[in-house]
């Protein structure tokens, strides 16, 4: 993907005054090669937080609102390195929980909710890398860990573990750079199994993963796909 950058520079012209007859006049100009001040660059964070879907990309029927990991329960793991278990296999884990594929500048999640689909929660995480960490993430971490781990694995978090069931691979959707997607079910210790479906769309350097958990709708090949191109619609 082409990205443009534009930058305006404006250089100040000299004034010379010309001196009369009979007077005499002092000439000024300014310093040669003086630029306007540059505009200050969003953060990583700054970036990522403008380029998450809102509710207004999405239209009626959907709700938006930033990811809470405690959500009133407590969190599996704040961070792929608190995951153990089958090495290959935890950034699929990760991702089940909003955390990014390996090491991100920054990313945020939002939680997306539909009428159409009663008691599923959609979770869309964008993170943004520095150049040539993006294509380390998909095409290595998610790569190896979707080759090596289709037919199920277990990893572990604070002493709690999790089961994750043979997953399929599904049609990924006509959208960014490079995309996969799959889905599958996944049992926590001491917890009921949720269906779960995922599709991670590459877009330069940016990375979304779009995942839906539980609900009656989960089987619906169709679920994510207006959340992901909503997604990806404000992706550079």
């Amino acid at each position: 993907m082409k990205r443009t950058t534009a930058a305006a520079v404006s250089l100040l012209a000299s004034a010379a005054m010309i001196s009369l007859a009979g007077c005499s006049g002092t000439a000024t100009a300014s310093a040669p090669g003086a630029t306007a001040p540059r505009k200050r660059q969003p953060t990583p964070a700054e970036r990522v937080t403008a380029l998450l879907v809102t509710p207004g990309d999405l239209g009626s029927g959907y709700s938006v609102r930033e990811f809470d990991p405690a959500e009133g329960k407590s969190v599996f793991a704040g961070s792929a390195r608190e995951i153990t278990g089958d090495g290959p296999c935890i950034p699929l884990a990760a991702m089940t929980h909003q955390l990014p594929l390996g090491r991100p500048q920054a990313y945020q999640s939002r939680v997306v909710e539909t009428g159409e689909a009663p008691g599923t929660r959609i979770y869309v995480t964008l993170a943004t890398y520095d150049q040539g960490m993006v294509v380390t993430a998909m095409d290595t971490l998610l790569a190896d860990a979707v080759q090596g781990c289709s037919l199920g694995f277990t990893v572990k978090a604070h002493g709690t573990s999790e089961l994750y069931y043979p997953f399929e691979p599904e049609d990924t959707p006509d959208v960014g750079d490079e995309a996969l997607a799959y889905r599958g079910a996944v049992t926590e210790e001491g917890g009921g199994t949720r269906p779960v479906r995922t599709t991670v769309v590459r877009h330069g350097d940016t990375i979304a993963v779009c995942t839906a958990v539980g609900g009656a709708r989960i089987a619906s090949p169709g679920l994510l796909a207006p959340v992901m191109e909503a997604q990806d619609a404000k992706l550079p």
